[in-house]
């Protein structure tokens, strides 16, 4: 992979200043504010875990193990590229970029290490958002205000806040970087014209860019906090949900326990939003943990017990 020389916060873009942040800020809202569109674990987070993995890939198949070691960058750009194609929504269909047959058919496609590391990389951000999208965001759905959905942006920034920087600045470098082999895979199993996936990239490198500014002026915490907070005990152990999913996967590949559940989320995202719209009163008497309880194949599944470092 090599450095994008034609974007960055430096040359050209630093001219426009105040107005190309207030430009690109209102563009990913505007994309962003649509609660089906919103990613779920966000750009910090999916890095994090790439991360740990690569910094312990004695808990993996000793065969990917070696792929993932030899081309890393290539793996934590997989992490994040499932996240590329926003306005997807989160409604069943077999070309889903959160689909389980477009992460194997990324894999089936790969053809070089390099690639195959991506593709790694891409399955390894399906199998976190089993937990994102079934259980993180559908029960925070149902809490969040009808109108326009931005109560949904809100948690995915109130969310990646607990992930130390460096995995946000790490995002944007790697967005920011060329991989024309990786790019070309996907865009023949998504089926893309380079101009479309080049517009959807741009949008997506701009706003994972603009999150890490964000973070770093600490503007996330310092917005109004909603009643409902999310503790940084609540991101840590779903977080290891996701982890011990990811190992497992990697671990295990056809018999994984992450294939048996929709990294989509579908069913779970429609019943949120069916809650939610049925008004404050009656979401106030259920009981989000049991209507969107974690399965016990999940909670029982511990390859490792407790990663907090990286928050």
């Amino acid at each position: 992979m090599e450095t994008d020389a034609g974007s960055g916060l430096n040359g050209a873009d630093t001219h426009f200043g105040g107005v190309w942040l207030m430009a690109v800020a209102g563009a990913v809202l505007l994309v962003l504010a649509i609660p089906e569109n919103a990613w779920a674990w966000g750009a910090g987070i999916h890095v994090a875990q790439g991360s740990f993995v690569l910094e312990n890939l004695s808990l993996i198949k000793p065969q990917i193990a070696a792929i993932l070691s030899a081309n890393p960058t290539d793996y934590i750009y997989g992490c994040l590229s499932a996240d590329i194609f926003i306005g997807k929504g989160y409604r069943r269909r077999d070309d889903h970029c959160h689909n389980w047959s477009v992460g194997v058919k990324t894999l089936d496609g790969a053809s070089a290490d390099s690639t195959k590391a991506y593709a790694y990389g891409y399955l390894t951000h399906l199998a976190a958002d089993v937990m994102a999208h079934n259980y993180f965001i559908p029960k925070l759905l149902c809490t969040t205000p009808a109108p326009n959905g931005l109560g949904h942006v809100y948690w995915e920034f109130r969310a990646d806040r607990f992930v130390k920087k460096k995995y946000w600045t790490l995002a944007s470098k790697v967005v920011s970087m060329r991989n024309h082999g990786s790019d070309a895979l996907i865009k023949k199993v998504m089926n893309r014209s380079g101009l479309r996936f080049g517009a959807k990239k741009m949008v997506f490198k701009r706003a994972v860019r603009l999150s890490d500014l964000m973070m770093a002026m600490r503007r996330v915490e310092t917005a109004p906090a909603p009643k409902k907070k999310i503790t940084r005990k609540q991101i840590v152990t779903l977080n290891n949900y996701s982890i011990n999913l990811i190992l497992d996967f990697l671990r295990n590949g056809q018999k994984a326990i992450a294939l048996q559940y929709d990294p989509v989320g579908t069913d779970n995202m429609i019943k949120a939003r069916q809650i939610r719209k049925s008004g404050k009163k009656n979401v106030a008497g259920l009981d989000l943990e049991r209507l969107f309880e974690i399965p016990g194949v999940i909670v029982d599944n511990k390859i490792i017990d407790n990663e907090t470092i990286r928050f």
